[in-house]
Protein backbone atom coordinates (compact mmCIF):
# COMPACT_ATOMS: atom_id res chain seq x y z
CA UNK A 1 0.00 0.00 0.00
CA UNK A 2 1.36 3.97 -0.95
CA UNK A 3 1.15 6.58 1.51
CA UNK A 4 0.71 9.52 -0.30
CA UNK A 5 2.29 12.21 2.50
CA UNK A 6 4.62 14.23 -0.01
CA UNK A 7 3.72 18.18 -0.41
CA UNK A 8 1.20 18.88 -2.41
CA UNK A 9 2.27 19.82 -6.31
CA UNK A 10 3.38 23.15 -6.76
CA UNK A 11 0.55 25.92 -7.54
CA UNK A 12 -2.95 27.04 -6.27
CA UNK A 13 -5.73 24.07 -5.63
CA UNK A 14 -9.53 24.10 -4.50
CA UNK A 15 -7.65 21.70 -1.14
CA UNK A 16 -4.42 23.33 0.07
CA UNK A 17 -4.36 21.21 3.26
CA UNK A 18 -1.58 18.62 2.96
CA UNK A 19 -2.97 14.94 2.00
CA UNK A 20 -1.24 13.74 5.06
CA UNK A 21 -3.50 16.06 7.71
CA UNK A 22 -6.60 15.73 5.76
CA UNK A 23 -8.89 14.23 8.74
CA UNK A 24 -9.52 11.23 6.27
CA UNK A 25 -6.76 10.37 5.24
CA UNK A 26 -4.80 10.10 8.84
CA UNK A 27 -6.94 7.93 9.47
CA UNK A 28 -6.58 5.66 6.17
CA UNK A 29 -2.87 5.86 7.17
CA UNK A 30 -3.23 5.18 11.28
CA UNK A 31 -5.46 1.82 10.24
CA UNK A 32 -2.76 0.66 7.33
CA UNK A 33 -0.65 0.49 9.15
CA UNK A 34 -1.76 -1.29 12.36
CA UNK A 35 -1.21 -4.94 11.28
CA UNK A 36 0.76 -4.70 7.56
CA UNK A 37 4.06 -6.28 7.04
CA UNK A 38 7.11 -3.46 7.12
CA UNK A 39 7.29 -4.08 3.46
CA UNK A 40 3.96 -3.68 2.76
CA UNK A 41 3.53 0.22 3.84
CA UNK A 42 5.62 2.42 1.68
CA UNK A 43 5.80 5.83 2.45
CA UNK A 44 6.17 7.98 -0.48
CA UNK A 45 7.84 11.04 1.61
CA UNK A 46 10.89 8.08 2.03
CA UNK A 47 11.53 7.96 -1.57
CA UNK A 48 14.31 9.91 -3.08
CA UNK A 49 13.00 9.18 -6.89
CA UNK A 50 16.65 7.13 -7.83
CA UNK A 51 15.17 3.89 -6.26
CA UNK A 52 16.28 1.43 -9.30
CA UNK A 53 14.40 -1.85 -7.46
CA UNK A 54 11.24 -2.66 -5.84
CA UNK A 55 13.86 -3.56 -2.65
CA UNK A 56 14.82 -0.44 -2.96
CA UNK A 57 11.02 0.90 -2.84
CA UNK A 58 10.52 -0.83 -0.20
CA UNK A 59 13.74 -0.44 2.10
CA UNK A 60 13.20 3.87 1.71
CA UNK A 61 10.01 3.65 1.88
CA UNK A 62 9.13 1.80 4.69
CA UNK A 63 11.45 4.65 6.72
CA UNK A 64 8.39 6.66 7.63
CA UNK A 65 5.77 4.45 8.96
CA UNK A 66 4.33 5.72 12.06
CA UNK A 67 3.70 2.87 14.89
CA UNK A 68 0.12 1.73 15.74
CA UNK A 69 -2.34 4.12 17.86
CA UNK A 70 -4.90 2.62 20.49
CA UNK A 71 -8.43 4.16 19.75
CA UNK A 72 -8.50 6.10 22.38
CA UNK A 73 -5.01 7.61 21.95
CA UNK A 74 -6.13 7.76 18.16
CA UNK A 75 -9.11 9.58 19.07
CA UNK A 76 -7.62 12.69 21.39
CA UNK A 77 -4.53 13.04 18.42
CA UNK A 78 -7.58 13.72 15.99
CA UNK A 79 -9.45 16.42 17.82
CA UNK A 80 -6.39 17.84 19.45
CA UNK A 81 -5.42 18.23 15.94
CA UNK A 82 -8.65 19.57 14.42
CA UNK A 83 -8.82 22.15 17.50
CA UNK A 84 -5.59 23.48 16.98
CA UNK A 85 -6.16 23.45 12.98
CA UNK A 86 -3.12 21.14 12.08
CA UNK A 87 -5.71 18.35 10.77
CA UNK A 88 -8.78 19.21 8.62
CA UNK A 89 -11.92 17.30 7.37
CA UNK A 90 -14.37 19.36 5.46
CA UNK A 91 -17.11 17.87 7.28
CA UNK A 92 -15.99 18.87 10.89
CA UNK A 93 -19.30 16.70 11.51
CA UNK A 94 -16.96 13.77 10.38
CA UNK A 95 -14.44 13.23 13.04
CA UNK A 96 -17.14 11.05 15.26
CA UNK A 97 -17.52 9.12 12.45
CA UNK A 98 -13.75 8.56 11.58
CA UNK A 99 -12.95 7.88 15.31
CA UNK A 100 -16.00 5.20 15.00
CA UNK A 101 -14.59 3.66 11.83
CA UNK A 102 -11.17 3.12 12.65
CA UNK A 103 -12.00 1.84 16.61
CA UNK A 104 -14.14 -0.84 14.13
CA UNK A 105 -10.80 -1.38 12.17
CA UNK A 106 -8.87 -1.70 14.94
CA UNK A 107 -10.85 -4.18 16.75
CA UNK A 108 -11.02 -6.95 13.62
CA UNK A 109 -7.47 -6.73 12.98
CA UNK A 110 -6.58 -7.09 16.41
CA UNK A 111 -8.61 -10.20 16.19
CA UNK A 112 -8.18 -11.89 13.29
CA UNK A 113 -4.06 -11.18 13.12
CA UNK A 114 -1.30 -13.98 13.55
CA UNK A 115 1.96 -12.15 12.41
CA UNK A 116 2.73 -8.70 13.83
CA UNK A 117 5.44 -7.46 11.73
CA UNK A 118 7.08 -4.26 13.11
CA UNK A 119 11.18 -4.97 12.48
CA UNK A 120 13.28 -2.75 10.80
CA UNK A 121 11.61 0.41 11.22
CA UNK A 122 13.84 2.55 13.65
CA UNK A 123 11.70 3.34 16.08
CA UNK A 124 12.97 4.48 19.30
CA UNK A 125 11.96 3.23 22.87
CA UNK A 126 8.70 6.27 22.91
CA UNK A 127 8.10 4.36 19.73
CA UNK A 128 7.56 1.29 20.93
CA UNK A 129 6.03 2.28 24.00
CA UNK A 130 3.08 3.54 21.96
CA UNK A 131 3.02 -0.01 20.00
CA UNK A 132 2.86 -1.51 23.34
CA UNK A 133 -0.30 0.99 24.29
CA UNK A 134 -1.98 -0.55 21.22
CA UNK A 135 -1.33 -4.12 22.08
CA UNK A 136 -2.45 -3.25 25.38
CA UNK A 137 -5.75 -2.24 24.09
CA UNK A 138 -5.67 -5.09 21.84
CA UNK A 139 -5.40 -7.28 24.78
CA UNK A 140 -8.56 -5.79 26.60
CA UNK A 141 -10.40 -5.61 23.81
CA UNK A 142 -9.91 -9.13 23.33
CA UNK A 143 -7.82 -9.39 20.72
CA UNK A 144 -4.59 -10.78 20.25
CA UNK A 145 -5.52 -14.51 20.72
CA UNK A 146 -3.89 -15.38 17.66
CA UNK A 147 -0.54 -14.01 16.92
CA UNK A 148 2.02 -16.72 17.12
CA UNK A 149 4.58 -13.92 15.74
CA UNK A 150 5.86 -10.61 16.81
CA UNK A 151 8.69 -8.85 15.42
CA UNK A 152 10.36 -5.48 16.98
CA UNK A 153 13.90 -6.27 15.56
CA UNK A 154 16.14 -3.66 14.15
CA UNK A 155 15.02 -0.97 15.87
CA UNK A 156 16.23 1.55 19.20
CA UNK A 157 13.87 -0.18 21.48
CA UNK A 158 14.99 0.50 24.82
CA UNK A 159 14.43 -0.69 29.11
CA UNK A 160 11.03 1.08 29.09
CA UNK A 161 9.49 -0.69 26.23
CA UNK A 162 10.98 -3.70 27.21
CA UNK A 163 9.48 -3.31 30.46
CA UNK A 164 6.06 -2.11 29.02
CA UNK A 165 6.19 -5.18 27.12
CA UNK A 166 6.54 -7.39 29.56
CA UNK A 167 4.06 -5.88 31.50
CA UNK A 168 1.94 -6.78 29.06
CA UNK A 169 2.94 -10.98 28.49
CA UNK A 170 2.38 -10.81 32.45
CA UNK A 171 -1.09 -9.80 31.89
CA UNK A 172 -1.62 -12.95 29.43
CA UNK A 173 -1.38 -10.83 26.40
CA UNK A 174 -0.68 -12.82 23.31
CA UNK A 175 -1.11 -16.51 24.66
CA UNK A 176 -0.07 -18.62 21.38
CA UNK A 177 2.99 -16.55 20.66
CA UNK A 178 5.68 -19.03 19.39
CA UNK A 179 8.24 -16.64 18.14
CA UNK A 180 9.34 -13.23 19.57
CA UNK A 181 12.27 -11.58 17.53
CA UNK A 182 13.39 -8.49 19.73
CA UNK A 183 17.32 -8.47 18.47
CA UNK A 184 19.15 -5.53 17.41
CA UNK A 185 17.45 -3.32 19.61
CA UNK A 186 18.69 -1.14 22.54
CA UNK A 187 17.52 -3.27 25.24
CA UNK A 188 20.05 -4.01 28.68
CA UNK A 189 20.26 -6.33 31.39
CA UNK A 190 16.79 -4.22 33.46
CA UNK A 191 15.04 -4.85 30.05
CA UNK A 192 16.29 -8.39 30.08
CA UNK A 193 15.03 -8.78 33.36
CA UNK A 194 11.76 -7.70 33.17
CA UNK A 195 10.90 -10.09 30.10
CA UNK A 196 12.82 -13.27 32.11
CA UNK A 197 10.45 -11.96 35.00
CA UNK A 198 7.15 -12.44 33.16
CA UNK A 199 8.17 -15.56 31.57
CA UNK A 200 8.93 -16.97 35.18
CA UNK A 201 5.43 -16.08 35.65
CA UNK A 202 3.90 -18.35 33.43
CA UNK A 203 3.70 -15.10 30.18
CA UNK A 204 3.98 -16.94 27.16
CA UNK A 205 2.95 -20.33 27.43
CA UNK A 206 3.23 -21.47 22.98
CA UNK A 207 6.77 -19.48 23.15
CA UNK A 208 9.64 -21.52 22.21
CA UNK A 209 11.90 -18.94 20.72
CA UNK A 210 13.08 -15.52 21.87
CA UNK A 211 15.78 -13.63 20.10
CA UNK A 212 17.45 -11.19 21.55
CA UNK A 213 20.99 -10.95 19.51
CA UNK A 214 22.59 -7.49 19.65
CA UNK A 215 21.16 -5.95 22.58
CA UNK A 216 23.49 -4.30 25.50
CA UNK A 217 21.88 -6.74 27.97
CA UNK A 218 22.52 -10.64 28.22
CA UNK A 219 19.81 -12.80 26.58
CA UNK A 220 20.79 -15.78 29.24
CA UNK A 221 17.74 -14.53 31.94
CA UNK A 222 15.35 -14.88 29.10
CA UNK A 223 17.14 -18.28 27.62
CA UNK A 224 17.11 -19.62 31.11
CA UNK A 225 13.84 -18.69 31.56
CA UNK A 226 12.31 -20.40 28.52
CA UNK A 227 14.56 -23.48 29.16
CA UNK A 228 12.60 -23.41 32.16
CA UNK A 229 9.48 -22.81 30.95
CA UNK A 230 9.66 -25.57 28.14
CA UNK A 231 10.70 -28.17 30.71
CA UNK A 232 7.25 -27.39 32.78
CA UNK A 233 4.91 -27.45 29.77
CA UNK A 234 6.41 -31.06 29.10
CA UNK A 235 6.21 -32.49 31.86
CA UNK A 236 2.45 -31.32 32.11
CA UNK A 237 2.17 -32.95 28.39
CA UNK A 238 3.50 -36.25 29.93
CA UNK A 239 0.82 -36.01 32.73
CA UNK A 240 -1.58 -35.24 30.66
CA UNK A 241 -1.00 -38.19 28.20
CA UNK A 242 -1.08 -40.63 31.85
Amino acid sequence: MLLVDTDLPAGAHTNMQPYAWRGWCVMERKASGLVKDFKALISLKGLTGEETSLNEVRRNGKAAREPPMAPAAFKAMLEAGVASGAIKFTNRGDVGTVVFIYGKAFAKEMAAVVALNYGGLGWDDAQVLMVCEALRAAHAGGGLRKVEFLNLNSNRMGDGAAAALAALLEEGAMPNLKDLKLYGNQISNDGVAALASALRGGALPSCTRIDLRDNPGSEAPVKRALASHERAAAVARRRRAE
